[in-house]
């Protein structure tokens, strides 16, 4: 059986965690009461910080702008978000969140946030791993040779 490899830089490790972290996030949601997916958990917490067009709901929530309608339309008929012209523009709409959206959004956020920091105490804190002794000093360059 071959040895796992150690990653040759926190770039490398991130790269292979971010997906183990993404399904675990996902499997959290699904467990949510409601259920929710990671795309309406990103559109709630977006919707949650200001009133937004679709427009910016799809950037912020990482979808495109073609799927961004179906996920606002799915999260009208949950009854988490309304529409409401944008005094500026009447023919935009804003969505904000509804008391119910509000309520389902701090619920997925208490199960993700309290499991994700459960899961994250266990690592050393930052100030101990960048603490101890300073790294040793770069050695001079070498000496320029001439032709």
């Amino acid at each position: 059986m071959p040895r796992p490899r150690k990653p040759s830089s926190p770039a490398e490790a991130l790269v292979a965690v971010a997906p183990l972290a993404a399904r675990w996030i996902e499997r959290l949601l699904a467990g949510n009461d409601p259920p929710l997916t990671p795309a309406q958990f990103l559109a709630l917490r977006a919707i949650a910080a200001e009133p937004l067009a679709a427009a910016e709901l799809a950037r912020r929530a990482g979808v495109s702008g073609a799927a961004v309608s179906q996920l606002v339309a799915t999260l009208e008929r949950e009854g988490w978000v309304e529409r409401s012209p944008e005094p500026a523009d009447r023919r935009r709409h804003l969505l904000a969140l509804t008391p119910a959206g509000f309520e389902t959004f701090q619920s997925a956020t208490r199960l993700v946030y309290g499991r994700l920091g459960e899961l994250l105490a266990e690592l050393p804190r930052h100030e101990h791993v960048l603490g101890g002794s300073p790294p040793p000093r770069r050695p001079p360059p070498p000496p320029h040779r001439r032709p």
